[in-house]
C-alpha cells in the first residue's frame, strides 16, 4: 500500500503522482484531511504542542498541515491493520529502478528486521548517502542514525504504533523528519537507508516549487545538480 500525503485541491500534483502510480500498478490512497483549513483548535489541541517559539506547530501553518498529514498516514497503517506502508509526499519522483529495488528491499526487511519497529528511507532529497566503505554487494538496506527527509519512506506497523503512542502520550512539537529523528535517537525506531536511493522530492531538486514558504533560492535547479555530483563523490571516497 502507498499512502500519498497530498494537499487537497492541488490537481497538478495529483496528476503528477497518478502518472507514476499507473506505472507501478500498486494500490494507493490519498491523505486528504489535514489541510491548513482543517486545523481547528480541537485538532491542534489533539496533536500538537505549543512550545512558544516562532517555529511552533501549534497554529494554522503549512508545516503543521504537512506534519498532521504524515501522522494521519501513520494512523492509517494502525487502523487498517497493515503490515506497513510506503508513505510519500505528492512531489516525489521515483527513479526507474524503484519498483524492482523497493520490492527487493521488502524481502530484505522481512528477513533481517522482522518484528522490529522500522522506518526505511528511500529518497535522495537530503543528499545524505551511504558511504562506500559500508556498502555490501547485493545489500540494499543500511543502518542509519537519523532519518532523511520525509518524502519517501516505509513504516512497518510496529513503527507506526510507536509513533502514534508517542503522539497520544506527549503530542508533537517537531516536523515529521525531526520527530522521527527524536524517536530514532531514543532507540525507539530502527532507521534504515536504501542504497542506491530510489526517489527524490521535486521541491528539493528545484524541479517543482515547495508548498511550505521558504527564502527564495535562485538557480536552485543548477545548484542542486552540482551539489549532487559533489555529494556522490564525497560519499564514494568515505
Amino acid at each position: 500500500m502507498i499512502l500519498v500525503v497530498h494537499v487537497r485541491g492541488q490537481e497538478e500534483r495529483r496528476a503528477f503522482i497518478e502518472k507514476q502510480m499507473e506505472k507501478l500498478g500498486w494500490p494507493h490512497e490519498y491523505i486528504l484531511d489535514g489541510n491548513v483549513e482543517d486545523l481547528t483548535p480541537e485538532v491542534l489541541d489533539r496533536y500538537f504542542l505549543d512550545n512558544g517559539t516562532q517555529w511552533t506547530l501549534y497554529g494554522r501553518f503549512p508545516r503543521t498541515s504537512c506534519t498532521l498529514k504524515h501522522l494521519l498516514a501513520t494512523q492509517y497503517i494502525v487502523d487498517h491493520g497493515l503490515d506497513g506502508a510506503l508513505i510519500i509526499e505528492d512531489d516525489i519522483r521515483f527513479y526507474d529502478s524503484f519498483k524492482t529495488l523497493f520490492e527487493q528491499s521488502l524481502q530484505e526487511l522481512s528477513t533481517r528486521y522482522a518484528g522490529r519497529p522500522v522506518i526505511v528511507n528511500y529518497e535522495e532529497s537530503s543528499l545524505l548517502l551511504v558511504p562506500r566503505s559500508q556498502r555490501v554487494k547485493g545489500q540494499l538496506l543500511y543502518s542509519a542514525t537519523r532519518d532523511r527527509y520525509a518524502g519517501c519512506y516505509y513504516l512497518n506497523r510496529e513503527a507506526a504504533e510507536v509513533i502514534m503512542n508517542e503522539v497520544r502520550q506527549h503530542k508533537v512539537g517537531l516536523t515529521s523528519d525531526r520527530f522521527h529523528n527524536m524517536l530514532i535517537e531514543e532507540g525507539r525506531l530502527v532507521s534504515l537507508w536504501s542504497h542506491p536511493c530510489l526517489a527524490c522530492q521535486c521541491s528539493a531538486d528545484g524541479s517543482m516549487p515547495t508548498m511550505i514558504p521558504t527564502k527564495p533560492r535562485p538557480l536552485k535547479r543548477l545548484k542542486w545538480f552540482y551539489k549532487r555530483v559533489y555529494k556522490h563523490l564525497l560519499y564514494y571516497f568515505r
